[in-house]
């Protein structure tokens, strides 16, 4: 591994130190004897370094977590969370040995107040590392990002001012304001700049730029492309605002990401992802910058494909003696670099619905807390293994606002926030969760489920005589919903020790768009008002599966998955589709001409567990609880799967066929009817009986053949109501953190 040795030249007394006193903004000027002692910041050799004092410098691994500006009911750019939120937050993240929060752009007031307050209070100080936002769009639309020079600049001083606590920002939609009186700058170990560059703005700035080097004061990029000489002008002007204006300078450097990276990836199939390089190692401290830069990278396990497809990375075997990509990918990163290189996220979701599978298992998605955890504890692993200066994960908490790729299409995109998308990768990095409130807690306790609506059984059940009929006869349904689930409880007559699913299954049938009665699936000889039929058949057994016309995936994707079409614009009575996730569109490795094909997922299968947080066998992706103690069966299905677009207002799906998928309507109510029948075969297919249906019993009954229904409306709100909770894997990453303390 390659390291800058001009760095070495940096003495015990290299970096300027910080003049703030730290304390400014919470309580007042304070006693100048609380203020703390002046740290100074730099890079070494491996990494940040940090001076307390006229003390010797000192190396820092980095434990971190990235913290956004978003919360349930809220965009980012309302800047919504409050000091309490950000108090507490800061006080668990210490509990977790994390010693770097990473910020994105400027946060409301209150977040520097309350880490100066904090800071004051602990002897191991939570550092900051902090970023400056310039939107995506934005960039796109200016094509060459020098045209956004000015407000790139702009955004930088403003963050330097917000560190040292010495300004106030005018209120401006999309942004943070109020006045900035807590300085921080003790605390900032350093700035990371930007965001991942989109390949088309850095191929068009170096299409455009001009063949000079950029010569800064304190960065200097002589023999770069235009973009890198961009970013060096960028951060040599920031640097030296810090150092004019308030006689400080800590490390700088700006975002990067695989796609962008400086090394040739020949198995990458997508051009865009290895289309132009982005290189650190273009940008140099001068002699006038004693603090530093460094490489900062973005790095997932399950994106670009060429993590999956790079055969050095698929078989590159780890510190465990293991194989494992993520680790192959790093090290070849590490090693391309001069500079001390800092892993700024990495993360896996709990997400239910996933996005992209890894080729060793650390998927984008569909992972318990506790997989969760353990995923990214061996990534951090992998991270301080590979000889970074640390890693930051992403995130800390969920972040509702988020889209994915494969589900972005099927939700109102300006109600995001206001309820809790499961199915969206996205959506789920974090490692505190925002759990609804009236939430039930899927563990079978009948308590929870009071207030939710309840269906009884109009006639007697159909006896059989086999030994099964006190599980087949139901006593109520019971409905209720949260910001996150529809969820159905179903009580019975005896369940016994458990359920005998060879003779015994259920059925739900749903439903929300009001065009009538329609043939069930399984040949039960009956009809409801179902868009979505859920059979469970036991743990293996279990689905919710569709009507063929109300198929979104197929709409939206059934062309590249070869899908008869036809047959979902008219399907056949009786018909009901699995409902699939698209996880990948299909490719062709380009070294070896190997054709990766469409690949999708069943999200409608269901899992069987304990969906409570406070029991010792919870399953945060459980869907069903079978619970022969109360004899009950508990299901919760998320939004989406439902063709939700969105729960707060009851809007859902309409004719996308005809309309288009952001053609939203509204339903009232949702009708639920629930029945028993005997399975003649492991496909869930009724045994005929000598009676109108083939169902052994309904709630609330059945009419000529037809399922009478519960009609459930939802309730709607504007701002959902939550319980923070730190999931398994945050006590998981704080395992590991705690391991590398002191391991520098």
């Amino acid at each position: 591994m390659r390291r800058r040795r001009f760095l070495g030249r940096v003495g015990v007394a290299g970096a300027i130190g910080t003049a703030g006193c730290g304390s400014r903004g919470d309580g007042g000027p304070g006693d100048p004897s609380e203020a703390p002692t002046p740290r100074r910041f730099r890079i070494g050799d491996d990494g940040f370094e940090v001076a307390v004092g006229d003390g010797p410098f000192t190396e820092l691994g980095v434990r971190g977590v990235n913290l956004g500006m978003a919360k349930p009911g809220r965009f980012p750019g309302e800047a919504a969370i409050t000091r309490a939120e950000y108090d507490r937050w800061l006080a668990a993240m210490g509990e977790l040995h994390v010693n770097v929060v990473r910020v994105y752009t400027v946060h409301p007031p209150a977040f520097y107040r309350a880490l100066a307050a904090y800071n004051r209070s602990h002897a191991e100080p939570i550092y900051v590392l902090h970023g400056n936002w310039i939107g995506e769009e934005t960039l796109r639309e200016a094509g060459d990002a020098t045209s956004v020079s000015a407000a790139f600049d702009r955004s930088f001083r403003q963050v330097i001012d917000a560190v040292h606590g010495a300004t106030t920002v005018a209120p401006e939609p999309g942004y943070a304001s109020g006045t900035y009186d807590a300085d921080v700058s003790d605390y900032a170990l350093g700035y990371v700049v930007g965001i991942e560059w989109p390949p088309a703005v850095v191929r068009e700035t170096n299409r455009v730029g001009q063949p000079d080097g950029s010569e800064g004061q304190y960065l200097t990029a002589p023999d770069a492309p235009p973009f890198e000489r961009w970013l060096a002008a960028r951060l040599d002007a920031g640097v030296a605002y810090e150092i004019d204006e308030y006689g400080a300078q800590r490390p700088a450097a700006f975002t990067n990401w695989v796609t962008t990276d400086p090394l040739s990836h020949p198995s990458e199939p997508f051009v865009d992802e290895d289309a132009v390089s982005v290189d650190p190692d273009a940008v140099a401290a001068t002699d006038a910058y004693d603090a530093g830069t460094f490489a900062a990278y973005h790095v997932y396990p399950y994106y670009p494909p060429l993590l999956n497809e790079t055969p050095e990375y698929v078989d590159y075997v780890d510190h465990r003696g293991e194989p494992n990509s993520y680790a192959g990918y790093l090290n070849d990163l590490v090693g391309a670099t001069d500079h001390p290189l800092l892993v700024a996220e990495f993360g896996v979701p709990s997400s239910r619905g996933i996005a992209q599978k890894d080729v060793h298992g650390r998927d984008q998605g569909r992972h318990t807390e506790a997989e969760q955890g353990e995923i990214l504890a061996a990534m951090y692993e992998d991270v301080r293994e590979a000889d970074t200066a640390g890693g930051v994960v992403f995130s800390w908490h969920d972040e509702w606002f988020k889209r994915t790729w494969n589900l972005a299409p099927f939700s109102d995109p300006n109600r995001r926030p206001f309820w809790s998308n499961v199915q969206t990768p996205e959506q789920r990095f974090g490692l505190l969760s925002f759990d609804p409130a009236d939430a039930v807690p899927l563990d079978g306790s009948p308590d929870a489920w009071e207030d939710a609506a309840v269906a009884t059984p109009e006639s007697d059940p159909t006896r059989i005589g086999d030994g099964g009929d006190d599980a087949r006869e139901l006593t109520a349904v019971r409905v209720t919903s949260d910001a996150a689930y529809l969820s159905v409880r179903l009580e019975f007559a005896d369940l016994g020790a458990g359920v005998d699913w060879s003779e015994t299954n259920y059925l739900l049938a749903l439903g929300l768009t009001d065009r009538g009665a329609r043939v069930l699936p399984y040949d039960t000889a009956a009809t409801a008002p179902a868009d979505f039929v859920v059979r469970l058949g036991g743990p293996d057994a279990s689905r919710v599966t569709v009507d063929p016309r109300y198929d979104a995936f197929a709409y939206e994707y059934g062309a590249a998955a070869g899908l008869d079409l036809d047959r979902y614009r008219d399907p056949d009575p009786g018909v009901f589709a699995p409902l699939r996730m698209v996880i990948n569109r299909g490719y062709t490795v380009p070294e070896t001409g190997e054709r990766v094909p469409f690949e999708s997922v069943e999200t409608g299968r269901l899992r069987y567990g304990n969906g409570n947080p406070d029991s010792p066998a919870y399953d945060s992706l459980a869907d069903v609880h079978a619970s022969p103690s109360t004899d009950a069966i508990e299901v919760r299905l998320p939004w989406l799967l439902l063709n939700v677009a969105d729960p707060s207002r009851r809007r859902r799906l309409g004719d996308f066929w005809n309309e288009g998928l952001d053609a939203y309507e509204t339903f009232e109510a949702i009708e639920v009817a629930a029945a028993s029948y005997v399975p003649a075969d492991a496909e869930g297919t009724a045994t005929a009986l000598d009676a109108p249906t083939n169902l052994t019993h309904a709630v609330p009954g059945v009419a000529d053949g037809e399922l009478r229904s519960l009609s459930f409306a939802p309730p709607t709100w504007d701002r959902p109501a939550y319980a923070e909770r730190l999931k398994e894997s945050g006590r998981a990453v704080g395992e590991v953190f705690e391991r590398y303390t002191g391991r520098e």
